[in-house]
């Protein structure tokens, strides 16, 4: 189960939370995200976009997909008739809050996908545990 808020904010039922904190650039790639049982997935759609031009990093919290789409145009004159593509330096980021495993985060690019799979964690706040007394 997840909500999402006005805020950019997605929130899922294992107590994960992404907060978008993307920077305000000409070009944004679509994004959705999705939760399995064992995973919290980015979805940035990117065709066009080749491998070596975008860098996945995670900052303490914050995973950030920062890239370029380069034009395509043919070389000389044109005249547009219509143009809707989006072209551009973007950056796209978000905070992750939860039990999820930021050191075993992983990226593919496969058919203008870019998929982002976070690994959750057994959440271990709240959890009772008795611990022995050793008599000395």
């Amino acid at each position: 189960m997840r909500r999402r808020s006005g805020t950019g904010c997605v929130e899922f039922a294992e107590g994960v939370m992404l907060l978008d904190h993307s920077s305000d650039t000409g070009y944004q790639p679509p994004l959705d995200v999705t939760e399995v049982d064992d995973s919290v997935r980015i979805l940035l759609e990117m065709p066009g976009v080749p491998t070596d031009k975008v860098q996945v990093l995670v900052r303490g919290d914050r995973v950030e997909v920062i890239g370029e789409k380069l034009p395509d145009f043919p070389k000389g004159e044109i005249s547009f008739l219509c143009l809707e593509r989006g072209f551009g330096k973007f950056c796209r980021a978000f905070e992750v809050i939860g039990p999820v495993n930021l050191g075993m985060i992983s990226a593919r690019q496969k058919d203008g996908i870019l998929t982002i799979t976070i690994p959750k964690i057994s959440e271990r706040r709240g959890r009772q545990r008795r611990i022995p007394v050793v008599q000395e």
